[in-house]
């Protein structure tokens, strides 16, 4: 692998019924160029209410409503969360998972479950990886299959 420049990906995402989806990008047909995506950042738009709270995945595939943060899940990656409560609204965070090992090399989702209704924005820095005709077909295989 041949790391390149940097890259962000921006934009916003709409929750209604607590659900959101959005393919960021779409297959370019150029499977031996991909992204190592090395931060996720999600946010809500508006100021966090007493109760707010939203879960996002990063994933190679598109993810069914009612789906968990799955680990076992290969074609989920990157794992932002934060839940908030009127008993201690200022004292949580957002927490960000991101495994390293995942190289996007055709499309990427963001899929928003479990979340308060509104616009969130999404910052996604990602570093371009040229990838060699065999890591190319490693990472194809590995972004469909199942654990």
């Amino acid at each position: 692998m041949k790391y390149g420049k940097l890259r962000t990906l921006r934009g916003q995402i709409i929750v209604t019924g607590g659900v959101g989806r959005k393919n960021i990008i779409v297959s370019d047909g150029l499977v031996n160029l991909g992204l190592k995506i090395n931060s996720f950042t999600v946010w809500n738009k508006d100021a966090p209410t007493a109760t707010a709270k939203f879960t996002s995945i990063l994933s190679l595939d598109t993810i069914s409503s009612g789906a968990d943060m799955n680990a076992g899940d290969n074609r989920q990656f990157a794992w932002s969360f934060f839940t908030t409560s009127s008993v201690n609204p200022a004292g949580t965070t957002v927490r960000t998972i991101i495994d390293p090992d995942h190289i996007v090399n055709r499309d990427l989702f963001l899929t928003m479950d479990n979340s308060s209704d509104g616009t969130y924005n999404y910052l996604i820095e990602a570093q371009v990886v040229e990838l060699s005709d065999d890591e190319a077909i490693i990472t194809i295989i590995k972004e469909t299959s199942q654990s």
